[in-house]
């Protein structure tokens, strides 16, 4: 099985088969496979900024996510 996409719990190869995502990761766990608010909002943060070490350099909606946890 070779999945070109996934939608939900499930992923989908070129043909159309549909599985159940048993291996999926925290972030498709927690949303599923793109999810619209997730995609939207991914796609809003790219357009201003990304990062990948959160150990090296904070951003100002991490400190913000933060907070709300307080």
């Amino acid at each position: 099985f070779r999945p070109v996409r996934g939608e939900g719990v499930y992923l989908y190869d070129a043909s159309g088969a549909r599985l159940t995502d048993f291996t999926s990761g925290i972030g498709v766990t927690n949303a599923g496979h793109s999810h619209p608010k997730v995609v939207r909002a991914l796609q809003e943060q790219a357009e201003r900024l990304l990062f990948a070490q959160m150990n090296c350099v904070v951003s100002p909606v991490a400190l913000e996510l933060a907070d709300l946890l307080d």
